[in-house]
């Protein structure tokens, strides 16, 4: 009996090790990654793919860490699908309240990105999407989708959006009230706090007006599959580094989302041909 508890013991420190530190399982709630991931595929992100950092949470509470890299091993990669945080309120890098989101990355710190009439250009030049890609564009959106988008001062839509420059590491730019709201975001997540403030044509940073700003952080932009059903980089904007947890490598697990009155609906509620499927 003492020997099976201590197997058993030993079983729950070595996944609280794993999970905390090496790979962490997530389910799709929603259609934003359709065709790609589908609601209800339970995907296993590999946490180690970038860096080796400190848990970005409390295993199996949810309660939110601040996370340090300790071990830096990569850079996330152009067309990665990627597990994130997000706060809930993304004007404050300092929240509590956040979620996790996975998308995929499309621009890279320093690209500039646009998106003309669902065509997607990088650095002004048309992207030519992978066959292996499994892009939807021709479902309707759910809801008018097309309000908020950022940086929440244009006439933009997610058919039409942009451009925006991804703000990288070491890059200098001008303030002014006009593009304030392009760059505040990033600006207050490097700070860790809330330290943008705009008074007449004066641009504040932590009280000290300032016309010019250097970025101390690489950041990225991100988009569904679904790219007409997607809350991602065109609603909250570019995403640091570090709120990246890892990347997203295999389904695990498939099931349709759909209440099961007994074994045979749930048997056939499974999508066996998912199963152990990898992700592009």
């Amino acid at each position: 009996m003492k020997r099976l508890l201590k197997i058993l013991v030993l079983v729950l420190i070595l996944a609280l090790v794993l999970k905390s530190f090496v790979v962490d399982a997530f389910k799709i709630p929603t259609g934003s990654m359709k065709d790609t991931l589908l609601e209800g595929d339970f995907l296993l992100v590999n946490k180690v793919a970038y860096s080796i950092s400190t848990p970005y949470q409390i295993p199996f509470i949810g309660k939110r860490l601040s996370r340090t890299e300790l071990i830096s091993i990569g850079k996330p990669e152009f067309n990665d699908v990627v597990a994130f945080e997000v706060p809930a309120n993304i004007y404050d890098p300092t929240s509590e309240e956040y979620s996790v989101l996975i998308k995929r990355i499309i621009g890279l710190p320093g690209d500039t990105i646009e998106i003309k009439d669902q065509i997607l250009y990088i650095n002004n030049k048309k992207y030519r999407t992978p066959s292996f890609i499994k892009l939807n564009l021709n479902e309707s959106p759910i809801e008018n989708i097309n309000k908020d988008l950022f940086p929440y001062n244009n006439k933009w839509s997610l058919e039409n959006y942009g451009p925006v420059v991804i703000p990288q590491k070491g890059m200098e730019v001008e303030l002014d009230p006009k593009d304030i709201l392009l760059w505040q975001n990033a600006i207050n997540t490097d700070y860790g706090k809330k330290v943008v403030s705009v008074e007449g044509s004066v641009i504040n940073i932590d009280n000290q007006p300032i016309r010019k700003y250097i970025f101390e952080k690489d950041y990225y932009f991100v988009l569904g599959d679904n790219r007409k059903n997607s809350i991602d980089s065109r609603y909250f904007g570019y995403i640091p580094e570090e709120w990246i947890i890892g990347k997203a490598f295999m389904i695990y697990w498939s099931q349709l989302p759909v209440q099961s009155t007994g074994i045979s609906d749930y048997y056939s509620s499974i999508r066996f041909s998912r199963l152990m499927q990898s992700i592009d």
